[in-house]
């Protein structure tokens, strides 16, 4: 049996200059080892990391909060940059794999990881080059649409899950948002934390491993106090609003928690391993 195996450097980022215990709520990224086969390779035995979310009540008060990411079987959601980049008979007739397998190396680049963004209203990651000026218009990187293939591989062939594609999936609805409804219907979007409760999510890092390169990891550290109901066109304004509906201030004896929070970050580079390495990261 072939074992492939990767040099991977973790540094901690301190995003924020106070201790993450100083607010009532923290989220902290974190990352653990697993094994697990080769996507690519059945005879193949490689070690990935899964990134830890740690949400953390630091208070004697019940909360509860939207996730600041939302996924697919534990495989986080990433955009399309290009729309067009298959003839049409692959959209009827889609190979999952070879669209994983044609993915382009990224060993020498460097990457931010935006998690739960707010101009990101699925919940999803975005990946940015390090040199991009976020404030300014720009072109969705393409690293975006290969880590989203593999993803898309893995949830679909690998899990046999097949992933929704209509605006339920991406939105609620107005209607929807009662405090019933999001301790049932939506719970698995929300987290509830007792008194000095801790909730950990795991995100599978795999199709990071595939394609390389090193990856900064953010929260976005605010949540909001509404979710998104859907859009609207605007005339005036020649584009799509996305529509909001406040979230109910109890929700089954916990209070909505909104404003900032207290979290860091996580740098993960991704590359072939070296012969000086120890057997295992």
């Amino acid at each position: 049996m072939r074992t492939v195996r990767y040099y991977i450097s973790l540094c901690l980022l301190s995003v924020l200059s106070f201790s993450v215990y100083s607010q009532g709520v923290s989220i902290e990224l974190s990352a653990k080892w697993v094994k697990g086969q080769d996507l690519f390779h059945e005879d193949s035995t490689i070690y990935y990391p899964e990134l830890m979310i740690t949400y953390r009540n630091n208070t004697d008060t019940n909360y509860y909060f939207q996730k600041v990411s939302d996924s697919h079987c534990g495989l986080p959601m990433l955009p399309y940059g290009s729309l067009l980049q298959y003839p049409i008979e692959e959209y009827l007739n889609p190979n999952y794999l070879k669209r994983a397998q044609m993915h382009v190396d990224y060993s020498n680049e460097n990457y931010k990881v935006l998690i739960g963004d707010d101009a990101f209203f699925m919940r999803g990651w975005i990946v940015e080059h390090d040199t991009v000026d976020l404030e300014v218009g720009h072109e969705i990187e393409l690293v975006n649409d290969d880590l989203a293939d593999i993803y898309l591989y893995l949830n679909r062939v690998v899990y046999n899950n097949p992933v929704p594609i209509d605006e339920n999936w991406i939105y609620f609805r107005a209607a929807e948002i009662t405090p019933d409804r999001i301790m049932d219907t939506f719970k698995d979007k929300f987290v509830f934390l007792k008194p000095n409760e801790v909730v950990v999510d795991s995100y599978n890092l795999i199709a990071f491993s595939s394609v390389k390169g090193s990856f900064t990891f953010l929260i976005n550290t605010n949540l909001p106090d509404y979710v998104y109901v859907g859009d609207y066109w605007d005339e005036k304004r020649s584009r799509y609003i996305q529509q909001k509906k406040p979230l109910p201030k109890e929700v089954g004896g916990y209070y909505l928690y909104t404003g900032n929070f207290s979290s860091n970050g996580l740098s993960i580079t991704f590359g072939k391993k070296r012969n000086s390495d120890p057997e295992k990261p």
